[in-house]
């Protein structure tokens, strides 16, 4: 223990040397880090594919498309943008400034050494965006792969490396023991993307140096369906949502809230979809994920035993190979048993509500989700969603599909997390945002005046007029700016000489 202990510290002390040395600060700099970030994904692409698929059965077209292809064109948007984004802004300034011919902007500045405490359930992709973002701002990470994926923390623990510097970038191994010592060290960010519990856990380490953190947590993720919907559709996306990654996914549909007249609806729909997309036998489709482990396939299965729900579509389970396909349960009360947490699989339970208010009352009564989705083809049905629910995203006739959309910000609130990221939003999370004021020795007869003691009463008032703008006033305040300063220039210079009383 103490060994590893000992291993961790020199690890972390390693890369804030390394920052400290502004190794990664440069556009240059950041730019190579993210090309040689990029050739991991080319040159590794297949060593990628088969550690994904030894973890989770990942399909080589799912990892693809919501793994690697993700981290692709998230590197290629940055490379494009990430000029205008490293350029101080130039912000507004009150009459008092203009005056001066201040200089006032905000430069983002990185802040410095990153813990990147990764999930198993998408290895890549929720390990690489938030390094991307990183990277982007001039920060040096340290990048701890979860356990659970061991196929995929080997993979960074023997090739990362070989493409990003390894006092740069570290990668550090382990279970919980490593992850309590990494935490005990002093870093500058911590990110941290997993379920809640252990994201309080990370608080509490950080508040030990208050640290700033991101919190990327999940929970569960409501679905209203009106009976307007077209069924076919709404139930070929819930399917295909709820297939991904074999439901393992922090974004999927947790469960379903509508009226029985809609249950019977859905429930008819998804039963030919899911021969539609799998055929007779699930099991069988390569189109389809495992569970992660033994453990999580266990805790899914005791779920369904608990429950008290009609078990409405069944399409089997294997223990020996960890599948377990869609199940979908019907009549689910409130407080069944896969009600009270984060499923975090293939079970999804449909709880009968009368109408869009009482599905926006229960969803109200619970803690707000990552998202929520609705599927209506009623606006005024989905503008009441949208403005009296509470999540981190909120959906209309879909799921998942916002995650890919680098213009839209992705985190949670509340229980579902703290802090976005993706494209410019990633950057920003990386980045502190330093304000910088510019000034020079013009105009100083107005710090006289207006600024230094012993004070006058028509130098504050006019000072209080210099300051007080209102808004709205557009163009008409640089004529403002013209009269203050006539007038200050008149006035003020003949003003009697002030001594101290």
């Amino acid at each position: 223990m103490a060994g590893m202990e000992v291993h961790i510290q020199k690890v972390v002390s390693q890369t804030h040397a390394a920052f400290r040395a502004g190794k990664v600060r440069t556009y240059e700099q950041r730019v190579d880090m993210l090309q040689c970030l990029d050739r991991f994904l080319v040159e590794e692409e297949e060593a990628i594919y088969d550690a994904l698929a030894e973890d989770l059965g990942k399909v080589r077209e799912e990892a693809m498309l919501h793994e690697h292809a993700l981290c692709r064109a998230e590197i290629a948007s940055v490379l494009t943008e990430l000029k205008s984004w490293m350029a101080m802004k130039p912000v507004s300034r009150a009459m008092f400034y203009l005056l001066c011919r201040d200089t006032a902007a905000v430069k983002p500045e990185p802040y410095g050494v990153v813990t990147l405490l990764c999930p198993w359930n998408f290895p890549l992709q929720l390990a690489l965006l938030p390094l991307i973002g990183a990277i982007a701002a001039g920060n040096c990470v340290i990048i701890k792969p979860s356990e659970v994926a061991v196929g995929c923390e080997r993979l960074y623990r023997e090739r990362l490396n070989k493409y990003l510097p390894v006092d740069c970038y570290p990668v550090v191994c382990g279970g919980i023991p490593e992850t309590t010592a990494l935490l005990r060290q002093r870093v500058d960010y911590i990110f941290y993307t997993g379920n809640t519990a252990v994201g309080r856990i990370i608080m509490r380490a950080a508040a030990e140096h208050l640290t700033p953190v991101t919190l990327e947590l999940g929970g569960k993720c409501p679905v209203f369906i009106d009976e307007s919907t077209d069924m076919k559709i709404a139930a070929r996306r819930i399917i295909a949502n709820k297939s991904i990654n074999a439901g393992q996914v922090c974004v999927s549909h947790d469960y379903i809230l509508c009226s029985r007249q809609v249950q019977d609806r859905f429930i008819a729909a998804a039963r030919e979809v899911l021969k539609e997309f799998f055929g007779e036998d699930m099991q069988k489709s390569d189109c389809y994920g495992r569970i992660i482990n033994d453990r999580h396939f266990q805790r899914l299965s005791g779920l369904l035993e608990q429950s008290s729900g009609n078990v409405a579509i069944d399409t089997g389970s294997n223990r020996s190979t960890r599948y377990m396909g869609i199940k979908v349960l019907s009549d689910v009360e409130g407080s069944d048993s896969t009600m009270k947490d984060e499923i975090f699989g293939p079970v999804l339970p449909i709880v009968p509500v009368k109408d869009l208010d009482e599905a926006i009352d229960f969803i109200n009564s619970r803690e707000k989700p990552l998202a929520a989705c609705i599927y209506s083809t009623r606006q005024e049905s989905i503008d009441q969603f949208i403005d009296l629910t509470t999540s981190g995203a909120v959906l209309a006739n879909d799921g998942i599909i916002n995650m890919p959309l680098q213009t839209l910000p992705f985190g949670g609130v509340g229980e579902s997390g703290m802090g976005r990221y993706h494209g410019r939003f990633s950057f920003q999370t990386f980045s502190h945002q330093k304000a910088v004021l510019l000034r020079n020795h013009n105009m100083e007869f107005l710090n006289k005046h207006l600024r230094y003691p012993p004070y006058s009463k028509p130098g504050v008032n006019l000072t209080r007029h210099i300051l007080y703008r209102t808004p709205g006033e557009g163009v008409f305040v640089y004529l403002k700016v013209l009269i203050v300063a006539a007038l200050a220039f008149i006035g003020l210079v003949n003003l009697p000489s002030r001594k101290p009383r």
